[in-house]
């Protein structure tokens, strides 16, 4: 038998998913000591590193892999999602995560966020608890409710938590190549980090170069790594007529590149309301079309 501390380190998954995935989908039924703490059997651990291959490996959803996990070690379905109001859900981890972040409680902010990932898809991790977190730390840094250092925080802490989920989603070499930067001067780029993130959970390549890029650098890695998509994030007005500049610049000579823009800087752009052939406009909610841009 083992504890839930051994079975997290033999395993590699936090003790926080574990006790989620427990609660909500019933996939084990840890015995408990003389004292009271879980004991784990050798067929928990083989069913959780069953659930963690097939998402990592084969890029299948919680509940997907809690389904297939039920067809092939005949997990009694009554005990499948046990779901809670979405939005009830949400509300009480954004309020938790963003007094975590606040306070500058590091361990509390990285168990909130894995509780939320073990429990919810990317997709829906990032629409209804990373990006309203975000949003409240920005509106209350605007309003000069909190200070500059619990902003910058806030906003590097949930930057680390997104890169290290880079290494765990596969390449699908089918997909196209996608570039991924913030113009020159925007220093901003959690948006950009977050839908280059959704993208490599879909499995495509993407080549992200982050804040701060220079256009003049741009026309050869698009040439030899064979781009045909380019993500752009901007949340400062100044830096788009220069952006939109440089794509003109671009298709004049690859007229095949795609170009997928985000970001606050075009919410009342003119731009946005032109439709053009190889220029889609993206929120958040509109990210699963970004291949049929």
């Amino acid at each position: 038998m083992y504890s839930m501390k051994r079975a997290s380190e033999l395993l590699g998954i936090p003790v926080v998913t574990i006790r989620a995935w427990e609660n909500r989908y019933g996939v084990i039924s840890p015995n408990r000591s003389s004292g009271g703490h879980r004991l784990l059997s050798d067929e928990d651990l083989t069913k959780l590193n069953f659930l963690k291959d097939q998402i990592q490996k084969k890029g299948l959803k919680i509940s997907e892999a809690v389904k297939l996990l039920q067809q092939t070690e005949s997990v009694p379905p009554e005990q499948t999602e046990k779901k809670p109001l979405k939005g009830q859900s949400y509300d009480n981890l954004v309020d938790k995560l963003y007094t975590d972040l606040m306070d500058f409680n590091s361990q509390q902010v990285d168990k909130t966020i894995d509780l939320a990932f073990a429990l919810y898809d990317f997709e829906d991790t990032f629409r209804h608890l990373i990006v309203p977190v975000l949003y409240r730390v920005g509106a209350e840094w605007e309003a000069g409710k909190i200070a500059v250092v619990q902003e910058h925080f806030a906003s590097e802490t949930i930057l680390r938590r997104l890169s290290a989920l880079f290494r765990v989603y596969p390449i699908n070499p089918s997909l196209p190549v996608v570039l991924a930067f913030c113009p020159e001067g925007e220093r901003h780029h959690l948006g950009l980090m977050s839908f280059s993130l959704f993208l490599r959970k879909q499995g495509a390549n993407v080549l992200y170069l982050g804040p701060d890029t220079p256009f003049k650098e741009l026309e050869e890695i698009i040439e030899r790594q064979n781009v045909s998509f380019i993500a752009v994030s901007v949340t400062d007005s100044r830096y788009v007529d220069k952006l939109m500049e440089w794509i003109q610049t671009a298709v004049q000579r690859n007229s095949g590149l795609r170009f997928l823009l985000g970001g606050a800087a075009f919410d009342n752009r003119a731009e946005r309301r032109t439709v053009k052939a190889n220029i889609r406009y993206l929120s958040v909610d509109e990210w699963e079309d970004w291949y049929h841009a």
